[in-house]
């Protein structure tokens, strides 16, 4: 048999840019080639406007920009845009999210898949610039689905996805790109741009019902009677969300066969094949849980890191299989819920529900990290610190824990 000579394989050198989160997820709403923006200057949002404003002055693409004289109108502008066939984009963070809610709501139940980004900051008067998780978080039960990013380049990639998925039939749900405010929204880092191959993955948006005279007679949000539709139209809304569960995972297959660049649909882990004690969290502190993660392996303690990639819909039954065998879970938990059981956060409360249906219950303690100030490793160290204790003690000696506090944690 005659010898053959191999080819070399070829393989294409990404483009590295150092972006700013804002500045990525500007660039993947170039690359949806979205048709209408709707502005209201808000930080972290207003970097996104800004870099929009530049490309189209530009002429990098071709778009609406409709500036807006409040977060409640905006969202306004980018629900009916897109009820009349357009693909939005729009955007807020903190106390501008919770102005918007009127509009939020009727989004998700008129079924209009706007991509929103949601740039998690703390709720109070707007000059608490830090980061929280609540802002986005007080939407969970609205019929949005939500992805939560954990750097620049993810925000970019999840943003192309988002449109993927809620514009596709079996969905038609609006979709939050949430991402930590200031910690990747303003830090800039390399990001590399997808290349020609993401042609395809984004088909224009044709919605099968428009608000149009031209097609048929339809109704968007619609003011109706108990009576009548309400509670079948909640139910669609259940049945889309069941079924973003495999479009999501569809198109995260598709984007890497395309792109090159492989997520997980709904979990991200390290070091968990082994663990006996897992830290899990979402966003940008997950690279600070795994360096942890990293340096208590080094010392020989069995630690994992889990980390949400999708809050909506909830990963319940991908938790379950990740943690089934871990005794210990130290939660990093960037939101809060006053007054609910065990005056834990909502994070925390959610995961404790998914997993009491798990065959095996570990322990599960609460770390707080409210109110936008930073925390740091040492933070994390201790919070797997106090973990591990109670586990050895079989039971621990309060569930939640506020690490960050300069008083005592009463």
């Amino acid at each position: 048999m005659s010898a053959v000579t191999a080819r070399p394989v070829q393989r294409l050198v990404p483009r590295m840019r150092i972006w700013t989160g804002t500045r990525a997820i500007a660039e993947a709403v170039k690359i949806a080639d979205v048709d209408v923006i709707a502005a209201y200057p808000i930080r972290p949002y207003t970097g996104v406007m800004n870099e929009l404003a530049r490309m189209i002055s530009d002429g990098e693409f071709s778009a609406e920009i409709i500036v807006a004289d409040s977060e409640h109108s905006q969202f306004e502008i980018a629900k009916h845009a897109s009820a009349v066939g357009a693909r939005t984009f729009v955007g807020s963070s903190g106390v501008g999210l919770l102005y918007a809610a009127e509009a939020i709501t009727v989004t998700a139940l008129a079924q209009l898949p706007v991509v929103a980004l949601a740039g998690c900051r703390a709720l109070d008067d707007p000059g608490n610039f830090g980061m929280e998780w609540n802002d986005t978080l007080v939407f969970r039960d609205f019929g949005w689905l939500v992805s939560w990013a954990k750097d620049a380049q993810e925000a970019l990639d999840m943003t192309l996805v988002a449109y993927r998925v809620s514009e596709d039939r079996r969905v038609l749900l609006p979709h939050f790109v949430a991402v930590d405010g200031a910690t990747i929204t303003h830090i800039a880092s390399p990001v590399s741009p997808p290349d020609e191959r993401i042609e395809g993955f984004l088909p224009p948006y044709k919605p099968p019902y428009p608000l149009d005279p031209e097609y048929e007679p339809v109704t968007k949000a619609q003011h109706i009677a108990p009576s009548l539709i309400g509670t079948e139209q909640r139910k669609v809304v259940d049945v889309s969300m069941k079924r973003s569960r495999g479009v999501i995972e569809e198109a995260w297959r598709d984007f890497s066969r395309r792109v090159g660049r492989s997520y997980p649909p709904f979990l991200e882990s390290a070091y968990m094949d082994d663990a006996e004690l897992a830290i899990v969290t979402m966003g940008a502190y997950t690279k600070d849980a795994v360096y942890v993660g990293q340096k208590l392996r080094e010392r020989g303690e069995r630690v994992g890191v889990v980390r949400l990639r999708y809050w909506r819909p909830y990963p319940a039954q991908e938790l379950r299989e990740s943690l089934e065998d871990v005794k210990g879970i130290a939660v990093l938990d960037f939101s809060y819920s006053f007054g609910s059981p065990d005056m834990g956060g909502a994070f925390y409360n959610e995961l404790r529900a998914a997993l009491y249906e798990a065959y095996q219950k570990p322990l599960i303690l609460d770390f707080l990290f409210a109110g936008g100030r930073e925390p740091n490793v040492e933070h994390f160290e201790k919070a797997v610190e106090i973990t591990k204790r109670a586990v050895e003690r079989g039971r621990p000696e309060r569930l939640v824990y506020w690490l960050t506090l300069r008083g005592e944690d009463i």
